[in-house]
């Protein structure tokens, strides 16, 4: 493992002992607001295919690959809220 690799390793995982509401707020406030970009994009995008092609056959197609985007687009962000509540949790609750 190289020194760099390492080091990344060890302040990624004082962050998370060190961790301030704040800070979290912070990071969940980003991620909620990467993650609708993404779903304005997708609607913006649905409404401009529908507009130019209307729900015919050839729209099908073009709207599966959209779909295909949308969803590799969006699911980092939910994995990322995901941990991030569980950092919430697990920080909430280890003061009871």
């Amino acid at each position: 493992m190289t020194p760099k690799v390492l080091t990344r390793q060890i302040v990624s995982a004082a962050t998370q002992a060190f961790w301030s509401p704040d800070d979290l707020l912070g990071e969940i406030q980003a991620t909620l607001a990467a993650l609708a970009d993404v779903e304005y994009r997708y609607e913006r995008d649905r409404e401009r295919l529908m507009q130019q092609l209307g729900p015919d056959a050839v729209f099908q197609p073009l709207w599966a690959e959209r779909e295909r985007r949308y969803e590799a687009e969006r699911e980092p962000y939910r994995r990322r809220v995901e941990q991030l509540q569980r950092r919430m949790r697990r920080n909430l609750f280890s003061g009871l």
